[in-house]
């Protein structure tokens, strides 16, 4: 019942946001009473908590699962690659949380953002910086790097029907535009 209290309240809150959707809705679209999703949750923000969690356990697996790719470049589009693997509204619950965390606790806040940085931002820039170190990327600072990679898969998180369109060539051309820039060779 958890996991599908969990699934359904994620394509609500997907869809209409955290404030758009109610706990009689969540718990109608779930066939079951409030008093049965509160005895899982003990309120929204709990709920949203755990959506937040899941989903980050998921993309730091990929993280994880990337170091057996090589090198950096190759690390990267490994993780892009992963990540456009998951259908539409698994990618949508990154813009969820990037729009709603303000949403959570404080506790559960702080206690999310202190992951998200060491399960996911963190080691991307690691990965960033030992590129770097290397010699294989220009030196530039990890963070802001991460940010502008980031920045460029964000229209591709939104909710299904509203995300950018992604084809075939979509990871290929948005990596290649962040590895060589627009820049045409010779030019």
């Amino acid at each position: 019942m958890r996991e599908r209290i969990l699934a359904t309240a994620t394509g609500l809150f997907v869809q209409r946001g955290y404030e758009g959707v109610a706990m009689r809705e969540i718990a109608a679209a779930c066939g079951i009473t409030k008093a049965a999703l509160y005895y899982h949750f003990a309120g929204k923000s709990d709920l949203l908590n755990a959506i937040f969690v899941g989903y980050l356990a998921e993309i730091a697996d990929v993280v994880t699962s990337s170091e057996r790719a090589g090198t950096g470049r190759a690390r990267l589009r490994f993780l892009v690659e992963r990540l456009f693997e998951l259908p539409p509204g698994q990618r949508a619950i990154m813009r969820l949380a990037m729009h709603e965390v303000g949403q959570l606790e404080p506790q559960q806040r702080a206690t999310f953002a202190a992951e998200y940085r060491a399960r996911f931002i963190g080691p991307l820039q690691s990965i960033i910086a030992d590129g770097v170190a290397t010699g294989e990327f220009a030196p530039k600072d990890p963070a802001l790097v991460v940010w502008v990679l980031l920045g460029m898969l964000y229209p591709f998180f939104a909710p299904p029907g509203t995300a950018a369109p992604a084809g075939p060539d979509t990871v290929g051309d948005l990596l290649d535009i962040f590895f060589d820039g627009l820049t045409a060779a010779g030019a």
